[in-house]
């Protein structure tokens, strides 16, 4: 497997067990944080779209590949972020809309994190 793939596959992959963890185990503190970022930080706002594209387009740029589980993973992974950051540049308004059901849904979001996590990081480093 080529040595982008990996490298890429294991920081993605322990980014998402980490911020999934955090999101399950410190759900009232994220619930809190995103509440308070509603609108309320525009350069918070900035920041976090700029932080999204230089994550997705350094993946993106150096891999765009399809050609195994993977490699789509880091590719789609790579793109979600792309995407993500775009949306908070372009339309911030609906990125950052209240939500009803924070919690539930950071809880959600945290052990999707953890799945797609843990698929990419066993795939990067024992796979």
């Amino acid at each position: 497997m080529e040595s982008t793939t990996v490298m890429f596959g294991k920081i993605l992959g322990l980014y998402l067990l980490t911020s999934g963890v955090a999101f399950i185990v410190a759900t009232p503190f994220y619930a809190e944080l995103t509440r308070k970022a509603d609108r309320s930080d525009p350069m918070a706002v900035n920041i976090s779209g700029m932080v999204h594209l230089f994550v997705g387009f350094g993946v993106v740029v150096n891999h765009f590949r399809w050609d195994g589980l993977l490699p789509t993973l880091v590719t789609l992974l790579g793109v979600a972020f792309v995407v993500r950051g775009l949306a908070y540049y372009w339309i911030p308004h609906v990125v950052l809309r209240p939500a009803e059901a924070r919690a539930t849904g950071l809880r959600v979001m945290g052990a999707a994190f953890v799945v797609v996590g843990g698929l990419t990081g066993y795939l990067s480093f024992l796979g």
